[in-house]
């Protein structure tokens, strides 16, 4: 009886932990400007989607910090031709205000953590969107694919 006991009750406190939500996924920068993924899903099912983006680099913000900038592909050379950190604050990703971003976070330093969330009506089935750090040159390694499914 003691051991039916002990498997219902771990079995009842991993269950809600075993089902990760459909609509947010978790994604970290490192030091070595690399994102933790370079592919993120999205679930068609879902009205918002929740990139639980932290900041794993020892690097100080002023000198190395990371975001997440959600746009389409066919955007991204244009997007990233507007960067410059002498303009536009680090709250804004270095980027001027525009209606090809879809989601950004703000550039963030270590051990900081930011949700980023992704209205997917903003999202097509047959478009290309990517993900990318906009601190100036990241995007050229910190760049990975979103895809809804």
């Amino acid at each position: 009886m003691l051991k039916l006991f002990t498997f219902l009750t771990t079995f009842f406190i991993i269950l809600p932990f075993s089902f990760a939500s459909p609509c947010s996924t978790n994604l970290e920068g490192n030091t070595m400007m690399q994102y933790s993924s370079t592919n993120i899903e999205i679930d068609s099912t879902c009205s918002e989607f929740t990139i639980k983006f932290k900041n794993t680099s020892t690097v100080a913000k002023e000198y190395g910090g990371h975001n997440v900038i959600v746009s389409k592909d066919k955007d991204f050379n244009a997007l990233t031709s507007l960067v410059d950190p002498t303009v536009h604050p680090g709250e804004n990703g270095f980027l001027p205000n525009s209606n090809k971003i879809i989601a950004k976070s703000p550039i963030i330093g270590p051990n900081e953590s930011y949700d980023v969330k992704i209205d997917v009506s903003k999202l097509s089935s047959g478009e290309k969107y990517v993900f990318w750090c906009s601190f100036t040159g990241h995007w050229g390694v910190m760049k990975g694919n979103l895809v809804m499914k």
